[in-house]
């Protein structure tokens, strides 16, 4: 199920880039999708009871595919601890 919602956040990251270039037309608002996306990912990561290395790791992966800033690292806060700034910081690249 996780690697399913990852799936569909890569997946939503590339059309949200379209809809942020039409944005004189769209009905929608990214966001609208995007957070009950990455909450569903921060939920599940929970549930799984993952430890803080393997959303870190699974997290970089996402944000490294997401080229629109679809991921927001800092949902994930109290599941990662210290590891939030270096996920953050890695969205830079």
């Amino acid at each position: 199920m996780l690697d399913l919602v990852e799936e569909a956040i890569l997946v939503w990251d590339e059309l949200s880039g379209h809809l942020r270039d039409a944005h004189h037309i769209t009905r929608t608002e990214p966001e609208e999708i995007t957070e009950p996306l990455v909450g569903a990912h921060r939920d599940l990561c929970e549930r799984l009871d993952l430890d803080p290395d393997e959303i870190a790791d699974r997290l970089d992966r996402l944000v490294e595919r997401c080229h629109h800033d679809t991921v927001d690292v800092d949902v994930y806060a109290d599941l990662l601890g210290e590891d939030v700034p270096t996920i953050s910081s890695s969205r830079h690249r």
